[in-house]
């Protein structure tokens, strides 16, 4: 078990819509970023093609979608308390880059796809 978005667990990371998204096989080449993390600002970047998901430096013009949430929300997601749907409408999770992928990656997490992945992902974390 690891604390979610704490350096041992970006060693390692796991994003549920992504997962869902390569079920879907679908296309994305996303960066999140979450501020008031446990170790300070955290960072992952995933690359999502031919249904697989990579975890792993995406360059900056390489990009599709960038979001942004703070620590509380990104934790709430993870739970189930937070719908990403609903935090994206609030402009709570704030968005940067092409709508088409972040729609596709949107519609990903109302899939069973991503409620599996997204349980095995909370049950894995320390509280």
């Amino acid at each position: 078990m690891s604390t979610y978005l704490s350096a041992a667990w970006l060693s390692d990371p796991v994003d549920p819509a992504a997962e869902a998204l390569a079920a879907a096989d679908g296309a994305i080449r996303l960066r999140r970023v979450v501020g008031g993390a446990p170790d300070g600002e955290a960072r992952f970047d995933v690359t999502v093609a031919d249904g697989a998901v990579t975890y792993g430096d995406v360059a900056d013009d390489e990009l599709d979608v960038t979001l942004t949430d703070t620590y509380a929300n990104a934790l709430a997601i993870v739970r189930g308390e937070l719908d990403p749907n609903v935090a994206f409408m609030r402009g709570q999770t704030k968005v940067a880059g092409s709508t088409g992928p972040l729609l596709d990656l949107l519609a990903a997490t109302r899939t069973e796809a991503y409620e599996r992945a997204r349980a095995a992902l909370a049950a894995g974390l320390e509280d």
